[in-house]
């Protein structure tokens, strides 16, 4: 894969996928904001470049981007929970960055670029399940709409010029290093209230189903992603649906500790069941995902319980 940079690779993805390029010998660059904690990648800070800047300053992107030849674009300024007030500054902190991402990316003759979108928004309300990669694109939310944006402009790169852009519409990932105090990821945000017995709000009834993958699966189809020849866009899933309660029950029964649940009204944009067809990075790439939910589970609750958490 030769000299690889990580945007956003201090964070819960983003140092999954350095630790596996670390170990496979590969040469890595990782770029982080400013006072972002690198405690993920604390035991190969002596094997990785580390840097640190903004998204949005396109000169530290030129520079970052220097002889380098697979990018691995992780970097989100905003979330699905954020409301439509964020547009603007989605736009200024996402989408104007990723446009010089890729300029610069020309410039210095990187070959590929692997840009991580979201399969649980660019779609919308699903008329067909599992959703398959041929199902219109009509996002409920501002986010959604923001990922399908920069997918659109990636595509036209990819169209016309020599760079080769792979765009993995994930599902929800979960696993180690996510993390517990925020705002995004029901697994992690399950587990911290079950760890630290903090109270879990629960949007609705819990009903909204999810399709969730384990970590360690998306980081394989990243792997194969930038091994395939070409440009692609592919759906990274498990193909399987879950209840957000049933994530809490699981996530109980595995813990032995009881969630203390707090319902609270549903969120503007969520559509009810978003299950991701996975066919097509089969066909592409020969992925599959290997863990089931439960050992999923399983495996992130011992790595919270050895501690400290993140």
């Amino acid at each position: 894969m030769g000299k690889c940079l990580i945007l956003g690779g201090a964070g819960f993805l983003g140092s999954n996928l350095a630790q596996k390029l670390v170990a496979e010998g590969e040469t890595v660059r990782i770029f982080t904001r400013p006072g972002s904690s690198t405690s993920n990648i604390q035991h190969i800070l002596d094997r990785v470049e580390l840097i640190y800047r903004d998204f949005m300053d396109d000169v530290a992107l030129r520079n970052a981007t220097q002889n380098i030849d697979t990018v691995y674009h992780l970097i989100s300024t905003t979330f699905p929970s954020m409301t439509m007030e964020s547009s603007v500054y989605d736009l200024m902190s996402n989408l104007l960055p990723t446009i010089r991402l890729v300029e610069a990316c020309l410039a210095n003759g990187v070959r590929k670029i692997i840009y991580a979108s979201s399969g649980g928004t660019v779609y919308g309300k699903p008329a067909l399940l599992p959703i398959p990669q041929e199902h219109p694109l009509v996002p409920t939310s501002a986010y959604g709409q923001s990922k399908l944006t920069i997918e659109n402009y990636l595509n036209f790169y990819a169209r016309s010029t020599s760079l080769h852009i792979s765009v993995l519409r994930i599902a929800n990932p979960f696993g180690p290093s996510q993390k517990m105090l925020g705002v995004q990821g029901i697994v992690a945000v399950a587990m911290g209230c079950a760890y630290y017995g903090r109270p879990l709000n629960v949007y609705g009834e819990g009903k909204a189903v999810r399709d969730y993958i384990y970590v360690d699966d998306v980081i394989d189809a990243v792997f194969l992603a930038a091994a395939h020849s070409g440009s692609s866009v592919v759906n990274i899933s498990s193909a399987v649906g879950s209840s957000v309660m049933d994530i809490v029950r699981a996530v109980e029964e595995i813990s032995g500790r009881t969630i203390v649940k707090r319902f609270i009204p549903d969120r503007p944009g969520d559509v009810e069941v978003n299950v991701l067809d996975n066919c097509k990075a089969k066909q592409l790439y020969g992925w599959s995902p290997k863990t089931t939910l439960r050992e999923g589970l399983r495996k992130t609750w011992e790595h919270i319980s050895q501690g400290p958490p993140a």
